[in-house]
């Protein structure tokens, strides 16, 4: 009979958050509900109420939700290494969950789900570069898109990357902080892959240009609607999202391209709760759940299905970039685990 270690209370868990440079709030935890022993505890940012309730409803499985943005989950996973209170893990960023698993905190029975096997062709790229790997891309999306606010920013002076570190933008460029949005830091890492060097180069650049760093997109899309902002690099469902709303902003596809990166889910390897655990996954990667997926109201509703079976929504009217078959470029994920805590520190020390 399996048995669960205890759980941390919500005082305890600020304690070693604080023992570990890491406040209460940057994980959320005052907020949280306490974990139940034999409840299956999923950690994932963005439609949690949705994804809790259709999954008990399809399975008769309770599950609760702590909901939290991608970096403050992996804050989280990591202030509770010495004593997981999570069973399922379902964040942005591949190179991060391929850290989770290569640091030995997935778990690595030889299972893998049946529905992998009805992955697309883009969910096949980013799932066959490993197939035995303990995790699963559930969508995929660009973790930033090149957009400007028209009102501000003629279309002629935004059509590279470049346009971030402009110096006719010096102080009007947003981004969202690595170090506390899950998106963030796949966007970021993108333009170190080929070249470490150049990569903090191109950074150093927009620093100095006086970017305007934010806890998360949303705040990066309502500063670039409202003008305070002209210029950024923003996730792709709150653009859509932005732009359905008719709000002022305009995306560029870059010919340097445009970054990829999968929100993937993961077993926590002390997990009490594994036949749960399992089939939460399963649920997640079956047609049904993703054609869900593209239809619940919610502000990203923007999601792109990598199972067979189930469509795309209509969120926008097709366009070159999105007709692509894989319009991302994606990191390596075993590079991207690697560099991610020596990236994210970078920007921390520089967003000081």
């Amino acid at each position: 009979m399996w048995h669960r270690r205890p759980r941390l209370n919500s005082w305890r868990l600020t304690l070693l958050l604080a023992a570990s440079g890491l406040s209460a709030s940057a994980v959320a935890v005052a907020d949280d509900p306490e974990p139940s022993d034999d409840v299956l505890t999923v950690y994932l940012h963005d439609h949690g109420d949705a994804i809790a309730e259709r999954f008990t409803e399809d399975t008769g499985i309770e599950a609760q939700i702590v909901d939290m943005s991608g970096g403050e989950i992996l804050a989280r996973i990591e202030a509770e290494r010495a004593n997981p209170q999570w069973d399922v893990v379902y964040v942005q960023g591949h190179g991060s969950v391929h850290r989770l698993y290569e640091t030995g905190q997935l778990l690595d029975d030889g299972w893998q789900p049946e529905a992998a096997e009805n992955y697309t062709e883009m969910g096949r790229e980013i799932y066959e570069q490993d197939p035995e790997t303990a995790w699963w891309p559930v969508t995929v999306n660009a973790p930033a898109l090149l957009v400007y606010n028209p009102d501000y920013v003629d279309a002629d002076d935004v059509t590279s990357w470049d346009a971030l570190h402009d110096p006719q933008f010096e102080g009007r460029v947003g981004m969202p902080d690595p170090a506390i949005s899950g998106p963030a830091y796949p966007y970021v890492s993108w333009f170190f892959e080929d070249d470490m060097d150049a990569g903090y180069a191109f950074w150093e650049k927009v620093f100095d240009n006086g970017v305007r760093m934010y806890r998360s997109n949303s705040p990066v899309a309502e500063a670039l609607a409202a003008g305070d902002i002209w210029v950024a690099g923003l996730e792709e469902p709150n653009t859509y999202g932005e732009v359905e709303n008719d709000e002022s902003i305009e995306v560029v596809y870059p010919e340097e391209g445009t970054p990829g990166a999968a929100r993937a889910v993961g077993i926590s390897a002390d997990t009490d709760v594994a036949d749960d655990a399992k089939a939460f996954v399963e649920w997640m990667l079956s047609a049904e759940t993703q054609q869900y997926l593209t239809e619940i109201e919610h502000r990203n509703k923007y999601f792109v299905p990598l199972i067979e079976g189930a469509e795309p929504n209509d969120l926008l009217p097709p366009n070159q970039f999105l007709d692509e078959v894989t319009p991302y470029a994606f990191t390596d994920y075993e590079w991207a685990g690697e560099v991610e805590e020596e990236i994210k520190r970078w920007f921390s020390d520089m967003a000081q």
